[in-house]
């Protein structure tokens, strides 16, 4: 029998590449039946960088979403002028320390750097994988580095996190790069959330990234009113589109104010590997990252590949490091029936941060596998 796997990152914990690696080295060694093929899968966060063929991997010096300096990967190709960024690798949640994680305070002052410093390099094609950022800002710090000024009372300048996205008042477009003329942003988005509301980045993302329970009304607000005058400004609102709550409204950002298109980060990356046609010639998919829940749902890559699967007749294993039982009883009847079987990879409660190391990781991973291709294997006699 054939088996893809095809696993998220494990956030945190694992790559989608060590996941696969784990999960296919213990099929091959304890279950020589199956042929095993593996794809990395990232849909615009974490990981992504590592999809891309033809490109030059290089470094630069910016700060991250706390405004510290840190050294980041990005791709470059001068031939083609095209560039490659991963959001999280710049301003992503996982550089950051628990004491860190303010949305108040954290900016996307240091994606914008890198882009301004590409635009020099001579650079006019942008692909931006917007998944994993640890801000909440609407993309005004980006933007503030590209030449848009946000001004506030008194000619206040207005650059970083929600405590100063609240003070805009006005906009001002006199020292917008000129470079940006020539750009294009195709922006990767692994959610498809509008701006602000009930599904919008704040209530859905923002608590993950620092925020208070309490607080979200409050900047939801925030958010809506600086959508608001953006859309009075451009006399067009992309508050609503699918993806402009991205990565904390980046994707608001780059569709309201850059040349801009914004596309599915399961849908482009299944494009791009291929992966339907992979599908279609298994018996059997295994996928998963490392929660499964509602967001699980919202256009994320590993239940993508399970509707394919499924579309196709295919078996769909989904392993996650948890699974919140309560918001999956909320699915419609069609999502419920997605997923043939899931299991969490946990063994034995632990706290978090010792479930989360990759040693005990790994070692769960293998068990869980050890597991279910037994039942595989008593089931097919």
């Amino acid at each position: 029998m054939k088996v893809l796997v095809a696993v998220n990152e494990f956030k945190g914990s694992l790559s989608s590449y060590e996941v696969g690696r784990i999960i296919s080295n213990k099929i091959n060694k304890s279950f020589g039946d199956y042929e095993v093929e593996m794809e990395v899968v990232a849909d615009g966060g974490d990981g992504f960088l590592n999809l891309f063929k033809n490109f030059e991997k290089k470094q630069f010096k910016t700060i991250n979403a706390a405004q510290k300096e840190c050294k980041v990967n990005y791709l470059m190709n001068l031939k083609t002028k095209e560039a490659v960024i991963e959001v999280a690798e710049v301003i992503g949640i996982k550089q950051l320390t628990e004491d860190q994680k303010d949305p108040y305070i954290t900016s996307t002052a240091g994606l914008g750097k890198l882009i301004s410093h590409l635009l020099e390099q001579g650079i006019e094609n942008f692909i931006i994988g917007l998944g994993g950022s640890a801000t909440n800002d609407c993309g005004i710090g980006m933007l503030s580095e590209l030449g848009i000024r946000f001004v506030g009372k008194n000619d206040e300048i207005c650059q970083h996190g929600i405590s100063e996205l609240k003070k805009i008042e006005k906009i001002d477009y006199s020292c917008k790069n000129k470079k940006l003329e020539k750009a294009k942003f195709t922006i990767i988005s692994d959610v498809n959330s509008p701006l602000y509301g009930q599904k919008g980045a704040t209530y859905v993302y923002s608590k993950q990234k620092g925020l208070k329970e309490e607080d979200f009304l409050e900047v939801d607000e925030v958010v809506e009113n600086f959508a608001k005058l953006v859309s009075k400004e451009l006399g067009k609102d992309y508050s609503s589109y699918e993806g402009s709550g991205a990565a904390g409204g980046l994707g608001f950002a780059f569709l309201s104010f850059l040349t801009s298109t914004i596309q599915s980060g399961s849908g482009f990356m299944i494009n791009y590997l291929d992966i339907e046609k992979k599908i279609q010639e298994v018996d059997f998919l295994i996928t998963g990252e490392g929660k499964l829940d509602r967001q699980s749902y919202m256009g994320k890559a590993p239940i993508e590949l399970a509707r394919i699967a499924k579309k196709y007749d295919k078996k769909i294993i989904f392993l996650a490091g948890s699974i919140i039982d309560k918001e999956l009883l909320n699915l419609s009847a069609e999502d419920k029936k997605i997923v043939d079987v899931s299991f969490s990879i946990q063994r034995e409660f632990l706290p978090l941060e010792i479930a989360m190391n990759k040693t005990v990781a790994k070692s769960n991973l293998e068990e869980t596998i050890e597991q279910i291709f037994r039942v595989l294997e008593f089931y097919n006699g």
